[in-house]
C-alpha cells in the first residue's frame, strides 16, 4: 500500500432508496400482507396495509392497496393496474404469445404492493450487492403472491425469477409465458359431478402444455358419460347431410354453378343416402332456395370441416388433428364415397364412446373462448388456431356429445 493509499480516506457510507411494485390476484390488501408475514414469520397488531422487513441497515417498506381502498389510495391502485395493463397491451412487441398470456396475468391482478427500500453502501460494487439481497425478499413475495414485479422505472415487468417477461423494447428472457393459477372457489362448482370438474380438468392441462390460457372461470358441461347419446344411426344421417350440404355449396361458390346444376350434381347423392329427412330445417331451406346469396353460400362451404368430425367420431379417420388448419377437403369426400349408401355407412362406422366426444367438447369448448377473446382484443388467435375451424368444431362436437339436452343441429350453442 502506498502513501498516498494511507491518507485516502474511508468513504462514508451513504443512504441508497430504491422502489418495486408488485401486481398479484389477491383482491384483499390485508390478506396478500398476511401472506408476506407468513412467509417471514413476522406479525403485527392492527389493521394497517403495510409493514417492514428489516436486516441490518437494510429496510424495506410494503404497502398494500387495491382499488376498492377509499381515497387516494384507491385511486392510485385503479390508475397503476388499468395504467401497467395498458402498458403491455399497447407494446409493440413481435412475442404474442407473451404479451397476451401477460395481458392475462395483468387482468387477473387486484392488488398491488408498493415497496420502498433502503440500505447503507459506501460504493457501486456495494449498492449493487445490496440490490441483489434486497430482490431476494422481494422475489419470494412475488412467487407467493403469484404476481408480476417491476423495479425502478416500471418498464420492465419480471416473474418471481427475476426473469424479463417483456420490457419496453418488447423484448423477453423467456420463450413462453403463462399466467398464475387462480383457485376457483369450491363453492362454485360444488353440484357438479367429479366427472364434470375431472373433465374439465384435463382440459385445462393439455392447454397449459400448449400455452394457451384460458380463463378457469368457464362453465363446465353438465352432461353424463353414461347416459345415452346420439345413435349410430343419427350421426351417420348427419354425415350424409353435411356431405350433400358441402358439395352443393361447393358448387354454387367454388364452380359457379347454377341453383339447377348444383342440384342435379347433388340429388343423386341424396338419394343415394335416402338423406331427405337428414337434413336441419336450415338446410333443407338452403338446400331448396334459388337465390342463396354468396355469403350463405360460403358459410356452408365451411360444412366440410363438421363432416370431418363426423368421420372421426364414426372411425373413419383417427386424424382429429389440432385445429390449426382447414380440413383436408378431397380426403374427407373420398371417405364418404367408399360408403355411397346408409346400409354401407352404418356397416364401416364404429362410434366414439359418449365420453371422448364429451372430452372433445370441452376442449374446444375453451379453445373457442380463447379464439374469441383474443379476437375482442384485436390479437390473433392464440398459437395459430385457425377461428374457423374451432367455431365449426365447437358445433360439431357438441351436437354429438349430446350437449344442450341434445338439441337439433340449427339449436346448438356457440357462445363462449
Amino acid at each position: 500500500m502506498g502513501l498516498f493509499d494511507k491518507l485516502k480516506k474511508p468513504k462514508d457510507p451513504q443512504r441508497v432508496k430504491g422502489a418495486a411494485m408488485l401486481f398479484c390476484p389477491e383482491p384483499a390488501p390485508r390478506k396478500a400482507l398476511d401472506r408476506v408475514e407468513e412467509l417471514f414469520h413476522i406479525e403485527h397488531k392492527g389493521d394497517r396495509n403495510n409493514i417492514t422487513l428489516v436486516q441490518d441497515d437494510m429496510e424495506i417498506i410494503l404497502l398494500a392497496t387495491c382499488p376498492d381502498d377509499e381515497g387516494e389510495n384507491g385511486e392510485y391502485a385503479k390508475n397503476q393496474l388499468e395504467g401497467v395493463a395498458g402498458y403491455v397491451y399497447q407494446n409493440q412487441t413481435g412475442l404474442v404469445e407473451i404479451k397476451r398470456n401477460l395481458f392475462y396475468h395483468l387482468r387477473q391482478c387486484k392488488s398491488l404492493i408498493q415497496v420502498v427500500y433502503s440500505f447503507d453502501s459506501a460504493s457501486p460494487a456495494e449498492t449493487r450487492e445490496k440490490e441483489k439481497q434486497v430482490m431476494e425478499p422481494l422475489l419470494e413475495i412475488t412467487e407467493k403472491l403469484q404476481g408480476v414485479i417491476t423495479f425502478g422505472d416500471g418498464m420492465t415487468l419480471r416473474n418471481s425469477k427475476g426473469q424479463v417477461i417483456l420490457d419496453k423494447a418488447g423484448k423477453s428472457e423467456l420463450e413462453y409465458y403463462m399466467p398464475s393459477e387462480v383457485p376457483i372457489p369450491g363453492s362454485w362448482a360444488e353440484d357438479a359431478l367429479p366427472e364434470y370438474i375431472e373433465r374439465r380438468d384435463r382440459s385445462m392441462d393439455l392447454l397449459r402444455d400448449r400455452h394457451i390460457y384460458v380463463t378457469p372461470w368457464l362453465p363446465l358441461l353438465w352432461e353424463r358419460a353414461e347416459e345415452p347419446g346420439r345413435t349410430l344411426e343419427e350421426v351417420c344421417g348427419r354425415a350424409a347431410a353435411l356431405l350433400i350440404v358441402s358439395l352443393y355449396s361447393e358448387c354454387r361458390v367454388g364452380e359457379h354453378m347454377s341453383y339447377e346444376e348444383s342440384r342435379e350434381f347433388v340429388d343423386p347423392i341424396i338419394e343415394g343416402y335416402g338423406a331427405e329427412g337428414f337434413f336441419s330445417p336450415d338446410e333443407k331451406a338452403y338446400l331448396d332456395d334459388p337465390n342463396s346469396t354468396e355469403q350463405t353460400q360460403i358459410q356452408y362451404a365451411w360444412q366440410y370441416e363438421n363432416l370431418w368430425v363426423m368421420e372421426w367420431a364414426l372411425g373413419l379417420t383417427d386424424d382429429l388433428f389440432w385445429p390449426t388448419r382447414i380440413c383436408d377437403v378431397p380426403e374427407s369426400v373420398r371417405i364418404m364415397r367408399e360408403y355411397p349408401s346408409m346400409e354401407e355407412l352404418t356397416a364401416a362406422a364404429r362410434l366414439h364412446p359418449r365420453k371422448e366426444l364429451l372430452d372433445q367438447a370441452d376442449l374446444i369448448y375453451r379453445l373457442h373462448w380463447a379464439c374469441v377473446d383474443a379476437r375482442v382484443m384485436n390479437m390473433p388467435a392464440p398459437q395459430e388456431l385457425e377461428e374457423g375451424v374451432v367455431m365449426e368444431r365447437h358445433r360439431a362436437l357438441f351436437w354429438l356429445a349430446g350437449c344442450d339436452e341434445m338439441c337439433g343441429w340449427d339449436d346448438v350453442d356457440l357462445s363462449t
